[in-house]
């Protein structure tokens, strides 16, 4: 008998189209990410994991790059104990002056219409989390060709896509050489931020700093676009609700806690993905080895507390929501991210003159798991409305 054949107990269904099984509930979404028979997909025992980091002049095939972020060899446990150490809330704190100037800065140079994504969010929110990394800000156009290029190419493998042509190989060994010469300066200079102090302790007498480099580059990847995507879909709420916005101006209801209910409901990604490793009966029902597990973060984030208005701000602690980490799921930069997002809301709610948003405009594709932001229309001349577009 198999999966599909199989009575289900509550929290999980059967994907029968995309052949995977769908966890609702927040109890079985932690047994997914703790259970040791559940893994993400790369078995970090594997002695062919040494064979994945490229030599220090070489750079690593696109397939191969995307396992490092999964892999550190035996350092695993050793670089998530360091790295919580370093995104805590007191950390992503210091940083909110940075925050809030770059915001301002982006803010000031928007034309008077355009696409909000483009002509602000990209640009602020790549360049906030540059600045957390330590990456100093002549660095900035290089990082973001970086950083386009990676999410381009991840989105790619979450489609089942790993052919790629020549120009596209090339593009990427360039860039990947180009990260890995910054991550050697970066821990040779005498930068302080704090990601820096624990990449130098983490790279301290190892052979390579190719895993720094991957981390970079996941960090990268996993913090910018899924901010971008969040700030977007936050915005298009907000100037949906012209009381709402006009709290949030006024200083009566707090952008974080806006941001943090609208992403709750919608979250950036659509599904955590696991492995069943070994035979197990983990969910109540027998699972044999490679049988995908998907965890749907909106279900699992809106089971026990259901959307309410973003005014009153999230009804759960944020350690309880998926979207940025949920037990054994820990999201390094959640701290980080969450100030980012509303600062950015924050500053583009009060710019002078104001920014109109036509929220029927927004579009947000959602066929890859990782929500893709198409166009936020924009204009800061007068409207008919003083909510939308002409």
């Amino acid at each position: 008998m198999t999966i599909a054949d199989t009575a289900l107990p509550p929290g999980l269904a059967w994907d029968a189209e995309r052949g995977r099984l769908r966890v609702l509930t927040p109890a079985l979404a932690d047994l997914a990410l703790r259970d040791p028979h559940i893994i993400t997909g790369v078995d970090r025992s594997s002695p062919d994991m040494a064979k994945l980091v490229p030599a220090e002049d070489e750079a690593p095939s696109i397939t191969g790059f995307f396992e490092l972020w999964y892999t550190v060899n035996d350092d695993y446990q050793r670089f998530n104990t360091e790295l919580r150490k370093v995104f805590t809330p007191r950390s992503a704190a210091s940083y909110g002056g940075v925050f809030a100037e770059l915001a301002d800065r982006y803010l000031a140079a928007m034309p008077a219409e355009g696409d909000l994504a483009k002509h602000y969010l990209a640009p602020y929110l790549m360049n906030s989390t540059f600045a957390v990394v330590g990456v100093p800000e002549s660095d900035w156009p290089n990082m973001t060709k970086v950083a386009l290029l990676i999410t381009h190419l991840f989105k790619q493998q979450l489609l089942g896509v790993t052919e790629h042509g020549a120009a596209e190989r090339r593009a990427f060994e360039t860039i990947m050489l180009y990260l890995k010469s910054l991550t050697d300066r970066l821990l040779e200079g005498d930068g302080d931020a704090p990601f820096l102090t624990a990449a130098r302790e983490l790279a301290s007498g190892k052979r390579t700093t190719w895993p720094i480099a991957a981390l970079i580059g996941q960090l990268l990847m996993a913090g910018i676009e899924p901010m971008i995507v969040g700030s977007a879909v936050a915005a298009r709420d907000i100037w949906s609700d012209p009381a709402l916005l006009a709290g949030l101006r006024d200083g009566s209801v707090d952008a974080g806690e806006v941001a943090e209910e609208l992403m709750r409901r919608q979250p950036p990604f659509g599904y955590l993905f696991r492995f069943v490793s070994d035979p197990c009966d983990c969910f109540g029902v027998p699972l044999a080895p490679g049988t995908l597990i998907a965890i749907d973060i909106a279900a699992v984030n809106l089971a026990h507390t259901p959307a309410q208005s973003p005014v009153r701000g999230c009804p759960v602690r944020p350690s309880a929501v998926l979207t940025f980490g949920k037990g054994a799921h820990y999201c390094l930069g959640a701290s980080s991210a969450r100030l980012q997002v509303a600062t950015g809301i924050h500053a583009l709610v009060r710019r002078t003159p104001p920014v109109h948003i036509d929220p029927a405009a927004v579009r947000v594709d959602t066929s890859n798991n990782l929500k893709e932001l198409r166009a936020v229309p924009y204009t800061t001349r007068p409207t008919t409305n003083g909510a939308g577009l002409p």
